[in-house]
């Protein structure tokens, strides 16, 4: 028995869809054709790949593992006929994308919609949030985080360096002695998205090496905004993205600590699978983001 794409098409539509029903109803198949060309591919493949009846629908676990390859393989075909009859062609289907919370407000929300006007034929979808998503799990086509951790089997392109800053309310900063140098933030209340250490204890990333300080306290938070609202109500110094804390000292709500001191900036990465790197819609993305936060 040779495998047909529309059987593999349906199955893909269907988990996207999350019902068989729907997905006959958005390929324009009958209702029974579609159970048999589940029946057929499920035949085939030698695995159940869906749970259904009794008002449950979902991916068994050679399933989800079918799911992933297929979809890669009709995106790829897709693509490829795409070519073959207009290279200019508009794009279609859906494309999700997860960014932090604060990339999406301070660097892409001022571009979004040149793109989506560009290709107003195409389902976009943004998660904005500080949550990782696993690509590997069909979570999103296109990601961005900070740094490279996790991405070894991703292809990971540097969008740009967002430099750091050290800020804080100047009435918090009035009950304390002058900070001069690094050794002078010792004691103080710390408000960081920083990974996790010791209770009392802040590293502060300098150029040159990893600053260690003995602190009062340290609070940790994945928005950056929180923090920021942490320090203008004076509840201690901020270790956050300057884009976000820029509005904040030109108000003079945060005065920026240690200015003359050389923060190592935040890494801006892109990834996406490399299954998906010649996928027209990824591609097209990808090349689209670059361009607009060139001088971001």
């Amino acid at each position: 028995m040779d495998l047909l794409m529309s059987d593999v098409r349906l199955f893909v539509k269907a988990v996207e869809v999350g019902g068989l029903t729907q997905a006959a109803d958005a390929l324009s198949v009958p209702k029974a054709s579609a159970s048999r060309q589940l029946k057929r591919l499920e035949a085939l493949v030698g695995h159940t790949l869906l749970h259904r009846g009794g008002g449950h629908f979902g991916l068994t676990g050679e399933g989800r593992e079918f799911f992933s390859t297929a979809k890669d393989v009709l995106e790829a075909v897709d693509q490829a006929l795409s070519q073959l009859s207009n290279t200019n062609e508009a794009l279609t289907g859906q494309l999700r994308v997860s960014v932090p919370g604060y990339v999406g407000r301070e660097l892409l929300s001022a571009h979004l919609s040149g793109f989506m006007a560009a290709h107003p034929q195409l389902k976009l979808t943004v998660d904005v949030g500080s949550e990782r998503v696993d690509l590997f799990r069909e979570d999103a086509d296109v990601v961005i985080r900070v740094g490279l951790e996790g991405c070894e089997d991703l292809v990971a392109r540097r969008i740009k360096k967002q430099p750091l800053v050290l800020c804080a309310a100047p009435s918090y900063l009035e009950r304390h002695p002058e900070i001069k140098g690094i050794d002078d933030l010792s004691g103080h209340y710390f408000l960081t998205s920083g990974p996790e250490r010791h209770a009392m204890e802040m590293a502060i990333p300098g150029v040159d090496r990893e600053h260690v300080v003995r602190a009062a306290g340290v609070f940790r938070a994945n928005d950056p905004e929180l923090l920021l609202r942490l320090a203008c109500s004076a509840g201690g110094i901020a270790l956050v993205p300057l884009l976000c804390a820029r509005s904040a000292i030109q108000s003079g709500s945060l005065v920026t600590v240690l200015p003359s001191f050389e923060l190592t900036p935040e890494e801006l990465n892109l990834m996406y699978l490399p299954a998906r790197r010649n996928t027209r819609k990824i591609r097209t993305f990808v090349d689209f983001i670059f361009k607009a936060l060139e001088q971001a």
